[in-house]
């Protein structure tokens, strides 16, 4: 799936589109990190600021010039994560940079996170899956992108495992 298959889905998000591209500075982000982020994800953040879905789930999207923001976001993910798998309650999931770690891409106002499950250096970011953590210890793998992912939540064809049933609901709201 792509960014215009999930605009497709969600109509009133085009209407947040940014017609240029915003200029993050994906270099900077990705030698930080020491990982190629997915392409879709690259596509979403250069054309919107911000993605809340149903007023519940909000993408991690940097702002250009505030890239060391997005990068302490996600260094803030990765140690609750690693203080999880510490307390061996991350159910065998380890952060990224551990081979297959998992490196955060969403959260939810309930304490849900949504995770790459890299695949280590070279690895291609498009064959990534999502992994979910429910804030009631719900862990869920899905093998998609998170386009497909949200796409698929929006149309009913992924079901919200490890979140609240009715999520994303029939006709949810959108923030971009």
């Amino acid at each position: 799936m792509t960014l215009r298959d999930l605009e497709s889905a969600l109509p009133a998000l085009s209407e947040f589109r940014s017609a240029a591209p915003r200029g993050i500075d994906w270099g900077l982000i990705e030698s930080e990190l020491g990982l190629r982020l997915p392409s879709d994800f690259i596509e979403l953040s250069e054309h919107y600021s911000l993605l809340v879905l149903g007023e519940f789930l909000s993408v991690h999207i940097p702002d250009p010039g505030k890239e060391q923001e997005f990068l302490s976001v996600a260094r803030e993910f990765l140690s609750d994560l690693d203080s999880l798998r510490e307390a061996d309650m991350s159910h065998g999931y380890a952060p990224h940079p551990a081979e297959a770690g998992l490196f955060p891409w969403a959260d939810s106002c309930e304490g849900d996170t949504w995770f790459w499950k890299t695949g280590g250096p070279g690895s291609d970011p498009a064959a990534w899956s999502i992994v979910v953590s429910g804030h009631n210890d719900d862990w869920v793998e899905v093998r998609e992108t998170l386009t497909g992912y949200l796409t698929g939540l929006v149309r009913g064809v992924i079901p919200p495992d490890a979140l609240p049933p009715d999520f994303p609901g029939p006709s949810p709201t959108v923030e971009g």
